[in-house]
């Protein structure tokens, strides 16, 4: 059985996804010692910006991502940009992905300790996060619990792991179904934006999958996921050890500072982080 990494990388006139992935690479060799694989349309900006990262990927996957959304990112509590987001190409991993086996990382997971080793280790075929930990802590997050106040469980689409067999097959094809018809299914399950997001889209296709009631296709990752969000800011990462200044409550200038050591974290700011990896 093949085993390995898929990251995708498609970048947008500010943020470079390649150079986040060539560093989540790097991080996922050091710590899970296993291949990774990336998918991106800037296949021809890797070659030319990076020729001495290049052989961090083991194989190199051109694909398009059409996506015209278009979203704010936010660099700290007070400044963002608006930016195409192509973020629509997730549905398509079980064909993607060259491994029989595979963990799917977003760019901005940066990965600190061995723990997601074990999901080649265990006898799920889907594992996906269901628990988070705000590094915040102050935050309302019920938007990460259910997908609205009424209806089905949330489920991040950061991190998943997924054996190639029929059964998974069948589930990544409902959500390029639920993504060729998403305003219909953003209607029934009243998801509060009209914007696609793989986050939601997993949501109903696991929904879906359990018949529609709770059920076991997807298992928890047996940790939560830590993240921070792009009002907040990262400020180093050496070996396993994290700085990151995160937005204190009612302010848009005000940070409280702390310290992570062997924790993996979703840092959604991706404009600290480009400037972390710049300078390391």
């Amino acid at each position: 059985m093949t085993q390995g990494v898929l990251i995708f990388a498609f970048n947008n006139s500010e943020v470079d996804y390649v150079e986040l992935s060539i560093y989540a690479a790097k991080r996922v060799k050091r710590f899970l010692n296993k291949p990774v694989s990336l998918v991106t349309d800037s296949s021809e900006w890797l070659y030319k910006t990076f020729p001495n990262d290049v052989d961090v990927f083991d194989k190199i996957i051109e694909s398009v991502d059409t996506t015209t959304q278009v979203k704010k990112f936010y660099d700290g509590a007070d400044s963002y940009s608006n930016l195409v987001w192509k973020n629509s190409n997730r549905a398509n991993c079980f064909y993607l992905s060259p491994y029989d086996e595979t963990l799917v990382i977003d760019s901005d997971f940066i990965i600190n300790s061995s723990f997601l080793e074990y999901c080649w280790d265990q006898n799920h075929n889907f594992l996906i996060y269901n628990k988070y930990n705000d590094l915040a802590s102050w935050r309302n997050t019920s938007e990460f619990d259910y997908i609205n106040q009424f209806s089905i469980p949330f489920y991040w689409a950061t991190v998943f792991f997924f054996r190639k067999n029929s059964t998974t097959e069948h589930f990544f094809t409902l959500i390029e179904h639920i993504k060729d018809n998403w305003v219909y299914y953003a209607k029934l399950y009243r998801v509060p934006s009209t914007r696609y997001r793989n986050d939601i889209a997993f949501s109903i296709a696991i929904h879906m999958m359990n018949g529609f009631t709770s059920g076991d296709f997807a298992m928890p990752i047996a940790n939560k996921l830590s993240y921070i969000l792009d009002r907040d800011i990262l400020i180093s990462a050496t070996d396993n050890k994290m700085t990151l200044l995160v937005n204190k409550e009612n302010t848009v200038d005000q940070y409280t500072a702390i310290s992570t050591n062997s924790l993996d974290v979703h840092v959604m700011n991706k404009q600290s982080l480009l400037r972390v990896i710049r300078n390391v």
